[in-house]
């Protein structure tokens, strides 16, 4: 073989070892609601209030045109959080607790959310907000 074949070669292995990590990329709101998820694997992040919450979805909007929101999917809860119920709140009761608080209040809260497939609503990674000057952060 010679070189430039080599070279070749080792371009197409390298091209097509795998999916690339694409990291999260911030988006405004409305490129979410219009745009929301192309392709699978997509990585994002939004600033937006919430306009309700639920154990399944949570709707973000902008807090001003209640038209103009998205809904976000949660992680369904494990074997292994709902046994911990059991014995006292889990993280996603936490975390739904968390969410209808911050609601009530108007916060704005970061949601990191990644696309399961075009189409679909986007599934949420975690949320973080601003609690007395500390940021605080959920996780799924």
């Amino acid at each position: 073989m010679n070189r430039l074949s080599l070279l070749l070669i080792a371009a197409f292995v390298v091209g097509c070892g795998g999916p690339s990590y694409r990291p999260v990329q911030e988006a405004p709101l409305e490129r979410v609601i219009s745009d929301a998820c192309k392709r699978k694997g997509d990585r994002f992040s939004v600033d937006a209030q919430i306009n309700s919450a639920s154990r399944e979805t949570v709707v973000l909007w902008d807090g001003y045109d209640g038209s103009r929101t998205i809904a976000v999917r949660l992680p369904s809860q494990g074997m292994g959080s709902k046994l911990r119920g059991v014995f006292g709140k889990s993280r996603y009761e936490l975390a739904l607790d968390r969410l209808n608080e911050l609601r009530a209040s108007g916060a704005t809260v970061s949601f990191t959310m990644r696309c399961e497939g075009p189409g679909q609503a986007p599934m949420a990674d975690r949320f973080s907000y601003f609690d007395q000057g500390q940021r605080v952060q959920f996780e799924f």
